[in-house]
């Protein structure tokens, strides 16, 4: 084997240096008659000398990558005649074009050695720019071919994992699973339990051992129905937050007559707020600030809409402060029911009437429906 590749290289480097040797009998046969190499010639040389080493490396990849692509598509046994034809053609065109390079001088001094030279350097360059595009050539279809064969035989990731996961036996091992049952053609393989399946099973009981322990053994996490109180428990704070933001949102035009709860919130408002005008009974005292608010007279109106609009705008130039800086709606709401809820309470010491009878508001019956369809006989 090194001695083949020896061999090779011994070629090539031959090939390449023919031109030379040839050029070089050339000038010994002429050198009496013509004068050394001009300054012209002397550049020539040198780039054909320069291009050599290009020359044969594109030449050396030419041959491997050619050899490399016939071996591939198992012309194995041609391979090496076509390689030592191109050798050959390589030399022989080498050799050729050498042999007109260094023409002497005739008798009309046309520069043949010039434009021999010219002629090295340009096969030269055909040369390497041949070699590189069959290189390329060849790779390319190397390439595309070792592509094609790998998508061949080549299983994807998940075909590998699914055949792992499974077990799944070849093809050819079909007769040895055969149960011996047919049903409509249909055979019955003894195949093992997949063993995803098996897993699966595993680990649905060591979850079964650790829910048993957590929840009925350990007593760490409450039951479904523990669970559900729970959450109603949070279910009513959540209400609770919800109504009171609700609550918040009412203003004159909304304000409706709250609860007792709401009636004694309320109170312990305007015991704390208001006593100082209104004394703690709601009543005031003979020649107080505040009006009585526990008879039927009213200033400013004596619905649960018009006490919630005095209690959060005020009348200032009657020494009533606005509070809806104060309290917040809700506040002012059950403030405003505790005070509806006063009419009537009439205590000993109250403050005289002041403004109009209010009289409350009766809803209104709805008609009643007569059928006349019915005759009294």
């Amino acid at each position: 084997m090194l001695k083949k590749k020896i061999k090779k290289i011994i070629i090539s480097v031959i090939s390449c240096l023919m031109p030379f040797l040839s050029i070089g009998q050339g000038t010994e046969v002429a050198i009496s008659n013509v004068p050394l190499l001009d300054d012209k010639s002397l550049i020539l040389v040198l780039i054909i000398v320069l291009l050599l080493l290009p020359l044969y490396l594109t030449g050396k990849m030419f041959l491997m990558a050619a050899k490399d692509y016939m071996m591939k598509m198992k012309n194995i046994s041609n391979s090496n005649k076509i390689i030592n034809t191109l050798l050959i053609l390589l030399v022989s065109t080498q050799v050729s074009f050498s042999q007109a390079a260094p023409a002497p001088v005739n008798q009309f001094n046309f520069d043949w050695s010039t434009w021999g030279l010219f002629l090295c350097i340009v096969v030269e360059v055909f040369l390497i720019a041949y070699f590189s595009w069959k290189t390329t050539t060849f790779l390319k279809n190397s390439y595309a071919q070792e592509m094609e064969q790998s998508a061949e035989v080549k299983e994807s990731w998940f075909e590998r994992f699914w055949n792992k996961i499974n077990s799944f036996r070849p093809m050819e091992e079909e007769a040895q699973l055969d149960a011996g049952h047919n049903y409509d053609g249909i055979r019955e393989l003894n195949n093992i339990t997949p063993p995803w399946f098996t897993a699966g099973f595993i680990l649905t009981i060591i979850v079964a051992i650790g829910y048993l322990w957590r929840y009925h053994v350990s007593h760490s996490a409450p039951l479904q129905i523990e669970e559900f109180k729970m959450e109603m428990v949070q279910a009513e704070i959540e209400k609770s937050k919800y109504l009171s933001m609700q609550a918040n949102n009412v203003d004159e035009n909304s304000v409706i007559m709250l609860e007792a709860p709401d009636i004694a919130a309320g109170k312990a408002i305007f015991i704390e707020k208001c006593v100082a005008c209104h004394e703690a009974h709601g009543g005031s005292k003979p020649g107080g600030v505040g009006p009585n608010l526990t008879d039927d007279y009213w200033i400013h109106g004596g619905s649960i809409k018009n006490i919630f609009t005095t209690i959060k705008y005020g009348w200032p130039d009657k020494g009533m402060i606005s509070w809806k800086e104060q309290l917040s709606a809700n506040q002012m709401a059950q403030v405003a029911s505790f005070v509806k809820s006063l009419k009537g309470n009439n205590p000993a010491g109250a403050k005289e009437k002041q403004g109009e009878l209010y009289v409350e508001e009766q809803a209104t019956a709805a008609p009643v429906a007569i059928d006349t369809t019915k005759i009294n006989k």
